[in-house]
This record gives C-alpha cells, structure tokens and sequence, in this order.
C-alpha cells in the first residue's frame, strides 16, 4: 500500500506538498491527537510559547516532511532546488576532500532531504536503526540508496563508520535520540530535564581525527530545506575522553539553542527523555 501511496505523492509537484502535509498534520495532531499531549508538555517545560499553536505547527512540518520522504521515493531527484546548504555547510562539505567528517545528526527539518541532499555530494554513512516492518525497512532504505545513503545498524556499526571516515567518507550519527547503553552515554540537561546523550559521535572523531559537525535542518518560507552547521570542531592530536564528554555537551547545547529558536522543526513525539538500558 505504501508504494502505491509513494507512487501518487511522487507525482506531485513539490510545492503542492506544503498544503497536504498540513492536513496530514492536523489529522494526526489535532484529531488523532497522536502524543499530542506529550508534545505540549514537552514544550511547556522547555519554555516554548503558546505550546498548543506549536504544536500545531511542529505536526504540520511533520506530515509535510512525511509526504516529502514519499516524493523522495521516485526517479531520483536532483534537490539543490528544494535544499540549500549554508556557508558554514558548504565549508563542511570541502573539508570530506581531506579528511572524513562525522556528523551529529538530529531530527530537525526534514532529515530524509537533507541526508539525500548531502549524499548527492559526499559518500554519506548513516547510522540507525531500521523500522521494525521489513518491508517498509527496505522499501525506504531503497529509495535511501539510490541517493547514494547507505545505512550502518546497531551491530558492527562503529566498525564500518571508522571505514567509511577513512575513506574521506561523511558519518551521521543521531544525538537527539535515546542511546542504546548507558555506557556509550553522558546525561546532560536538554529542554527544561536530563537526558542520556550519544557520546558515539565524538568518540569516532576523536579516534579518526575526523572533523565533527552539528547540522540541522529547517524549513524556509517557500517550503524548502536550510541546512545548517551549527558547529564545527576539529580533534586535538590526541583527543581525550575530556575532548569527547566536551564536544557532545556543546554539540546538545548548540541544538538545544537552535530548537527553542525554532520550535516546529523539532521531532517533539519521541521519547527523548527516557533511560536507556544499564
């Protein structure tokens, strides 16, 4: 069913999805009420304003990024016109020439455009976990692929990222999500509690020499994707384990400044502030 509905949205103009995405989102967030109130305290406690109209707007980002992933499904596109890098970005972009580079991922703007529109430049490594549905899993991990994405698991995953950055590869690995272990995991304060933090990212920096980088993603007023850098931090010869519980604070306060700036662009559902298993 997710083929056929991919293959009537892959149809569509680009500029037609911003309208429908919006009714996704409201049927999702105002009628299905999905983790709607989840979301709303999440805010409050963050110091969002007017929580509920966020919310609002974050769910129609959503649905919108939904049908933009399934617009992605299609012939292969060339995104420079819906997706539009930053100097900083740009900056980060060279540098893959030289030495591989390790991103700090998260779910801001639509994750699915800008990973495909980084990996239209740079050989692109992201580590995740594939969707509990097989079929689904490998209908989107195909439609990854055939931008040049290739996805990494859990298992063996920091191995083939070591690889790939020293192949002048690109690594992204989230920051925004629950770890899998605590002890791969720092807690810091993120949005108004504590959360355990991914310190992964830095440490394959700091064992590669690779550069480390904050991206994000936002959504601009005509519908596509700004991708930014917030940070951009090169290892010391010999990075320390201070170097690495340093870098993954100012990574998680850096995106925590950037979401309170732009609250819709942020995946407020999941359960960011849950333990990760002892």
């Amino acid at each position: 069913m997710i083929a056929t509905v991919a293959r009537g949205v892959s149809a569509l103009a680009f500029a037609d999805l911003g309208v429908l995405g919006g009714a996704v989102g409201a049927f999702t967030g105002d009628l299905l009420r999905v983790r709607r109130a989840h979301v709303e305290h999440a805010m409050a406690r963050a110091g969002v304003d007017a929580p509920a109209e966020t919310a609002r707007g974050m769910y129609a980002s959503l649905g919108t990024s939904f049908l933009e992933a399934l617009w992605l499904t299609g012939a292969r596109r060339e995104l420079g016109c819906v997706a539009r890098f930053d100097a900083a970005a740009r900056g980060v972009l060279a540098e893959v020439r030289t030495r591989g580079v390790v991103l700090a991922a998260s779910h801001t703007g639509n994750w699915e455009i800008s990973s495909c529109s980084v990996a239209q430049i740079a050989p692109l490594l992201v580590v995740t976990k594939h969707l509990s549905v097989g079929w689904v899993d490998a209908f989107w991990q195909a439609a990854r692929g055939r931008y040049g994405v290739s996805i990494a698991s859990a298992s063996g995953a920091f191995e083939a990222a070591r690889r790939h950055v020293h192949a002048r590869g690109m690594v992204a690995m989230m920051i925004d999500q629950v770890p899998l272990r605590r002890t791969h995991a720092m807690e810091l304060p993120f949005l108004g509690a504590p959360a355990w933090v991914d310190r992964a990212p830095a440490m394959l920096a700091a064992r590669t020499g690779a550069l480390y980088a904050v991206p994000v993603a936002r959504r601009r007023n005509d519908g596509t994707q700004e991708i930014l850098v917030l940070e951009a931090i090169a290892p010391p010869r010999r990075a320390t384990r201070a170097w690495v519980d340093d870098t993954t604070a100012r990574a998680t306060a850096c995106l925590e400044r950037f979401i309170l700036a732009n609250p819709t662009e942020w995946l407020w559902m999941h359960r960011r502030w849950k333990a990760p298993p002892s």
